[in-house]
């Protein structure tokens, strides 16, 4: 093969390592873990919970939520195998309330209500920050920042259902809780 016949396949060549390492950027970007926090490096913590509740008739459940608890370690002082030096919890997940549109089953039907999924924070057994999250007849992607000058020891998370109607009519699924993970010693 001549030089002036292998050119245009070089320039292909490089037009195709040009594309690919722009699409592997473009790849590490989207997958990148975006942090609402930068107080120190985080421990993660899947939470879900749900507004199942027997007594009141939702088996299906009709509402829910679910994702995860990043645990700032911060980068004040701590104390060793202490739970609860973390100020700073970020939370990301969705909150969803039946029907949703892609629902094919109409066990699940429009009941007239909303959900909303309640985070809250505690130390020494007082809340300090929270944080409520609604959906209707959908789904919602959230993230958010709980943040306290103290610090945090417990997430808890409870979904509830409202009606729409006037005279409100509220339930809920079990409180889930979640305690701060314990700091490493040493």
């Amino acid at each position: 093969m001549t030089p002036a016949r292998s050119l245009p396949s070089l320039a292909a060549a490089g037009a195709v390592a040009l594309l690919a390492a722009v699409v592997l950027a473009g790849v590490l970007i989207a997958t990148a873990p975006a942090k609402a926090s930068t107080d120190g490096p985080g421990t993660g913590q899947p939470f879900a919970a749900d507004s199942s509740n027997k007594q009141v008739g939702d088996t299906c459940p009709m509402g829910l939520t679910s994702g995860t608890l990043d645990w700032h370690t911060g980068l004040g002082p701590r104390t060793p195998g202490i739970i609860g030096s973390t100020k700073t919890v970020d939370v990301a997940g969705i909150v969803a309330d039946h029907p949703l549109p892609s629902d094919l089953s109409t066990a699940c039907g429009e009941d007239g209500r909303f959900t909303t999924a309640t985070f809250a924070a505690y130390s020494a057994g007082v809340q300090i920050a929270s944080s409520a999250q609604k959906a209707d007849n959908g789904e919602l992607d959230f993230s958010f920042a709980l943040k306290a000058a103290q610090p945090i020891q417990l997430i808890t998370v409870q979904v509830c259902r409202t009606t729409l109607d006037p005279a409100p009519f509220t339930y809920c699924g079990l409180l889930q809780k979640y305690p701060a993970p314990i700091t490493p010693t040493g």
